[in-house]
């Protein structure tokens, strides 16, 4: 006769799960929720100036953050810039990630090392070296001057094209690695099946590798848009004052301007729009034309 499992029956085996998951919930707790919605109460609250007078419920940082002309441009250059972000990357990422995926053994193992490289580096580094490229007296300006296209210096720093190029740059790997990992899913047969009846390297591609891909496509989007509507390092040293997005007004209102009411109240309006984005986002995919891939 079989002895039960341990914790099949009884009280004490149903906590076992919830034990073992105490420890993350318990860090999820206290790193993310509790920040939260101390920030939540925070940006119900009224700004003294002078500091440590009496707080009053308000909702007048929400009605600036949303009716403001200037949060309103601020915010629509972020989502803008988030989107041309997600579009380069996907763009170019995809044709990369698709000869990866076609190559195999050792040359495979060094593109990969080749693409994830740059997560090895720190993000500030990456930034300053766009400074170096983009600079007045930088190497692309030199170049140009020195092969007569150009008479004098473009200005290039605290422009949106150097923050699209640095942010580009830097959530490129997330873009490929989703892409490829959907792209080595596909079942290799599908593609001879599909030579054998007739259909073209060309055809072949728009109706089974790029619909069978779709799940990568969702999945690196979401990455990029997410990292890049949040981003404030790249955006800040290319942009600049100039080139101002809702991080960067997040962090001047919480360090510079110590309106900390304000700055919560901007950093929840991003976060709310952006999660809404997603969601509506992921939703018309799976409910659209392309709706069987995720069935």
């Amino acid at each position: 006769m079989q002895s039960p499992l341990p914790g099949a029956s009884g009280g004490r085996g149903a906590l076992v799960p919830w034990l073992l998951a105490a420890p993350v919930i318990l860090l999820y707790m206290a790193c993310l929720v509790l920040p939260l919605a101390v920030l939540l109460v925070t940006s119900f609250t009224t700004f003294d100036p002078r500091g440590g007078g009496p707080t009053e419920f308000t909702v007048a940082n929400y009605a600036k953050a949303l009716g403001d002309s200037f949060y309103l441009g601020v915010l629509f250059r972020t989502m803008w810039l988030a989107c041309l972000v997600t579009l380069v990357t996907l763009v170019v990422g995809y044709p990369v990630a698709y000869y990866v995926r076609l190559s195999s053994g050792r040359a495979q193992a060094y593109l990969l090392l080749l693409i994830i490289a740059p997560l090895m580096v720190s993000l500030i580094v990456r930034a300053f070296g766009w400074v170096v490229v983009f600079g007045s007296r930088g190497v692309l300006n030199f170049l140009l001057l020195r092969a007569g296209l150009i008479e004098t210096p473009l200005r290039l720093m605290y422009t949106e094209l150097a923050v699209i190029i640095g942010m580009a740059h830097v959530y490129f790997p997330f873009m490929v690695l989703a892409l490829l990992s959907s792209l080595q899913n596909i079942d290799p047969t599908l593609r001879l099946a599909a030579n054998n009846l007739g259909a073209g390297r060309v055809r072949t591609f728009w109706r089974i590798t790029l619909p069978l891909s779709l799940p990568g496509v969702l999945a690196g989007s979401m990455i990029v848009f997410c990292l890049s509507a949040s981003a404030f390092v790249t955006p800040t040293v290319l942009g600049g004052p100039r080139v101002k997005v809702m991080a960067y007004m997040v962090w001047e209102q919480f360090l510079l301007i110590l309106n900390w009411p304000l700055g919560a109240a901007i950093g929840f309006v991003l976060l709310v729009i952006t999660t809404g984005l997603m969601l509506v986002y992921n939703r018309l995919l799976e409910r659209g034309r392309f709706g069987i891939v995720f069935q």
